[in-house]
């Protein structure tokens, strides 16, 4: 009994001195707890815990939305930037993993009042944050130079126009993230003068990879040369330039018709293969098959069935493998 008397007087005390107690400064003079110069700092008040951190969290995500847009936003895309950009798994040590991560934020400790409302402060050390966003700008600058160093001039250029502009996208997130350490504190502001160069360098190198995308055909069979035409169109829609020598990258088209005679019929009984490779010989698409016999009183006939049938087949199995082509 007395045990339970004791057990019961705890509580009671415990729960009265969270009830009872003064509010804290932050709360009453947020100002003079935090001042503004060192700090930037958000309020929040919530029926639980969570609640209350999250939206003071909302506060300081404000903070930035005034100048840089919409940071959530900003968040996903750095992260997922980040990680095509450095060919890496997604993880705590190579991306940001939280909003609260992301801003640099830190928590006051909680404060219940008597109404059973939870407050929540939540606070950036101006000072403390551009220290690590700095780190974190040039850290990218530097994966984003070496970059454009591996992708301005090479051998496979549709390959680098897909990486170049995956780094497109992680300098713009950069610079906007330069953007909130200026916020921060505007003395760093000449540190991040670079990046618009960085921008400009990847922009030059994707349109230098642009104009590299050409492509040279070479045939077997004359008969090949609607094939070819098809062929042709189907990479001009897929932003390959047709080059008649030196193209970085060759569609070599092997046509055999297979034409057979008989009494009342002539017959094609077509074999396809198409083969693309890069300039330095690397296969990237092999493209065979077999189709059925065409038949018809007159060669000429029977041969233009079959090209009109591989005509189709080439706007669509083939288009669909050349776009799955990893590059």
């Amino acid at each position: 009994m007395h045990k339970t008397a004791a057990i019961f007087f705890v509580l009671t005390l415990t729960s009265m001195t969270a009830f009872g107690q003064e509010a804290p400064l932050w709360l009453t003079r947020r100002g003079v707890a935090y001042p503004p110069e060192q700090y930037v700092a958000g309020l929040g008040e919530g029926r639980t815990a969570d609640e209350a951190r999250t939206r003071a969290l909302a506060q300081i995500a404000q903070f930035f939305q005034t100048k840089v847009g919409d940071t959530r936003t900003l968040l996903y895309t750095y992260n997922d930037a980040l990680a095509a950009a450095e060919n890496t798994r997604t993880s705590q040590n190579t991306v940001i993993s939280s909003e609260a991560e992301f801003f640099g934020v830190e928590f006051a400790d909680l404060y219940l009042d008597r109404t059973g409302l939870y407050h929540a402060l939540a606070f950036i050390d101006r000072k403390e944050a551009v220290e690590k966003y700095d780190a974190r700008i040039q850290s990218n600058a530097l994966v984003l130079r070496e970059l454009i160093r591996r992708y301005e001039n090479t051998p496979n250029p549709r390959s680098a126009i897909k990486k170049l502009r995956e780094a497109r996208t992680l300098a713009a997130a950069t610079a906007n993230y330069a953007d909130m350490a200026v916020l921060l504190d505007s003395s760093v502001s000449s540190r991040y003068t670079v990046l618009p160069a960085i921008v400009t360098g990847i922009d030059s190198a994707i349109e230098a990879n642009e104009r590299r995308v050409t492509v040279t055909i070479s045939l077997n069979d004359e008969s090949a040369n609607i094939i070819a035409l098809k062929t042709a169109e189907i990479l001009r829609r897929d932003g390959f330039l047709l080059a008649d020598t030196g193209g970085v990258y060759t569609v070599f088209i092997n046509f055999q018709p297979n034409q057979n005679e008989t009494r009342n019929y002539r017959t094609v009984e077509p074999v396809l293969d198409i083969t693309l490779e890069a300039q330095d010989g690397t296969p990237l698409l092999t493209y065979r098959k077999k189709y059925p016999l065409f038949r018809h009183v007159t060669g000429e006939e029977a041969l233009a069935r079959a090209l009109r049938n591989i005509e189709q087949d080439l706007a669509g199995e083939f288009t669909r493998e050349l776009r799955g082509i990893a590059w």
